[in-house]
């Protein structure tokens, strides 16, 4: 082993630095390294660089449980794949129960598509099928007056619904009360509120009857 002095240079693997060196050159001598010795504390800030640190050398063991918080995330880094296990097909991210909660991954092919517990409503119509009402829901079911309509005529009533846009579509089916295939149906969407047309198509005569409808709104745009 070489006498280490002042000014003294290593050459590297064939020569390398090693505790019992040091201790040549002055006091006090520097000890082993033991397994606790290199500390949070004796390491200076910003002294580990992405570059000390070798490829998939921090293990999910070394991070702290929580120690990834939503600050430490990237914006747009978190993609659907990390999110969740997709499944082959018909498999999507929503919320299939109402209330908070987490995200769920849904299959169309066992749940179906549509809304949860909450997001609709119901609305008897007054009078007669031309009187307005009031429904603020994405889906549910509206009954109508049960006063006359005659046969090949068409009747209209505003209804008022804050969750349409003009953009959307209404979809609207017969589900009891009346004579079921006798009428046809129509929503104008509009800001706020559509316009519900029904029009009856029977053989002939009159009908006066109170119609279960069921619709659901689908959000629509023009760009």
């Amino acid at each position: 082993m070489p006498t280490v002095t002042p000014g003294y240079t290593f050459t590297g693997t064939t020569d390398p630095i090693t505790y019992t060196k040091l201790n040549l050159l002055a006091q006090p001598t520097v000890a082993a390294v033991g397994p606790d010795d290199v500390t949070t504390t004796t390491i200076a800030n910003l002294a580990v660089t992405t570059a000390k640190i070798n490829d998939l050398a921090v293990t999910t063991a070394k991070i702290d449980d929580l120690g990834v918080t939503t600050g430490k995330i990237a914006a747009n880094a978190v993609t659907l794949a990390k999110v969740v296990a997709a499944g082959s097909n018909n498999t999507f991210l929503a919320r299939s129960t109402a209330g908070a909660g987490n995200y769920e991954a849904l299959n169309t092919t066992t749940t179906g598509l549509g809304f949860y517990t909450g997001a609709g409503g119901m609305v008897t119509q007054a009078t007669t099928k031309a009187t307005a009402f009031t429904l603020n829901t994405m889906c549910g079911q509206i009954t109508t007056a049960a006063d006359s309509l005659s046969h090949s005529t068409t009747v209209s009533a505003t209804w008022t619904n804050s969750k349409i846009a003009a953009t959307d579509v209404v979809i609207i089916n017969h589900n009891s009360g009346g004579t079921v295939g006798g009428y046809v149906f129509n929503v104008a969407c509009n800001s706020g509120s559509a316009t519900l047309y029904i029009r009856n198509v029977a053989t002939a005569g009159t009908l006066s009857e109170a119609l279960v409808l069921n619709f659901v709104v689908i959000k629509g745009v023009t760009s």
